[in-house]
């Protein structure tokens, strides 16, 4: 899912976008809590609203897992609460964002045609400096009691305070892939990177940015080592890199065939059950491994927002909670489906938690990312992405 946010966005004034979420919750749906806390009854009249609704749900189409999760799991479970989900797919999120910036230059501050978005990053920054989300409802889900309000990863997003405005849906771990038929062992950090690429010259590589997971390779270096230590190492991997760094994978998916095909010895990728899909699709061969670097892995997590003007905001609060219910989460986690690691907090679980054992078993799905590196801010993602092209891409050989 493409960070690009259209930079018209930045430049939108809207009035009167202090809409109040309504509700509150707390279940599958479930048992009441203490005082002050959502309520089972909380959330009643926002699914009673929502009953005959349809919610459009913006989001990028170009996952077929995750499109099979929201079709054949997700739309089910919401049938059965009377609310129905139409999945609108996007190239980038940020065509689903424009619609939204449009509709309010227009004046069209209610019934809006985008009730849901599949976002984080710049979109979701840009869009909240605009004001064009509702506010405080994520506050009120009822399985939100499933998460560590304390996880930094759920209370910002690339340290963007969520601030109630959007819901987690899905996490993220930066993870990189290695043949444990040709490398038995690989690199543990971000210096045996360069070591085995030293070594093995021509053997390592990572897309271009701003493809977007050459852009994250390039910012968990930075995470890792500094932002001017981090562009050194780059310059040096370039020169030891796959063809001497004169040409780069333009896409992770020519990086995963380079891999494939025994081209280079590491493919990467910010989704952690890639090996998972790789070995499963005949991509990645069967002795293809997943691995985490000690330096730490960049990690974020995927959000669902509504925008102040949605038609059905009810069906949507609906939708999002559903998303943060075990069953579906560890569907999703589930590695026959999206193999994703779960944004909920397992020890909330109780006797819950056995529902994502078989994930914790998968030879192919890391059960530890390691440290966590977090996100760098939003705003900083073009600038790094610029530099890697002045500095990286256009340095001589």
């Amino acid at each position: 899912m493409s960070l690009r946010f259209l930079a018209s966005v930045t430049a939108v004034t809207l009035v009167g976008v202090a809409l109040a979420a309504c509700g509150g919750g707390d279940s599958d749906v479930g048992t009441g809590r203490a005082a002050g806390k959502p309520t089972a009854a909380g959330f009643a009249p926002t699914l009673a609203a929502a009953r005959g609704q349809t919610v459009r749900w913006w989001m990028y189409g170009g996952d077929d897992k995750v499109n099979a999760y929201v079709d054949d799991t997700v739309a089910p479970a919401a049938r059965k609460l009377g609310v129905r989900v139409e999945r609108v797919p996007v190239v980038d999120t940020a065509d689903a964002v424009q619609r939204v910036v449009a509709e309010r230059r227009a004046g069209k501050t209610s019934n809006g045609s985008v009730d849901l978005i599949w976002i984080n990053g710049e979109n979701f920054a840009g869009g909240k400096k605009a004001g064009l989300w509702l506010k405080s409802w994520a506050k009120g889900l009822p399985n939100s009691r499933y998460l560590d309000p304390k996880d930094p990863t759920i209370r910002t997003d690339f340290q963007v305070p969520v601030e109630g405005q959007e819901s987690p849906w899905q996490r993220a771990a930066f993870v990189f892939a290695h043949d444990s038929d040709r490398v038995r062992t690989p690199p543990r950090d971000l210096d045996g990177l360069l070591a085995f690429a030293r070594e093995h010259p021509g053997r390592v590589t990572y897309p271009a940015p701003p493809d977007f997971t050459g852009s994250a390779f390039v910012r968990q270096v930075v995470a890792a080592k500094g932002e001017d230590a981090a562009f050194a190492y780059l310059r040096e991997l370039r020169s030891v890199s796959y063809r001497r760094g004169e040409t780069y994978p333009k896409s992770e998916a020519e990086l995963s065939r380079l891999f494939g095909d025994g081209q280079v010895d590491f493919a990467m990728s910010y989704d952690p059950a890639f090996v998972n899909s790789g070995v499963r699709k005949g991509q990645f061969p069967r002795t293809a491994r997943p691995f985490s670097l000690a330096d730490g892995s960049l990690q974020n997590t995927s959000f669902v927002t509504i925008p102040a003007n949605a038609a059905h905001r009810e069906g949507a609060q609906v939708i999002a909670d559903l998303l943060l219910t075990p069953r579906l989460q560890a569907a999703k986690a589930d590695p026959d489906s999206i193999g994703n690691p779960t944004v909920l907090d397992l020890d909330r679980l109780a006797g819950r938690r056995g529902l994502f054992a078989e994930t914790e078993d998968s030879k192919y799905l890391l059960s530890d990312y390691g440290r966590t590196l977090a996100e760098l801010p939003a705003n900083r993602v073009e600038d790094l992405e610029k530099r890697w092209t002045l500095e990286v891409l256009r340095q001589s050989p």
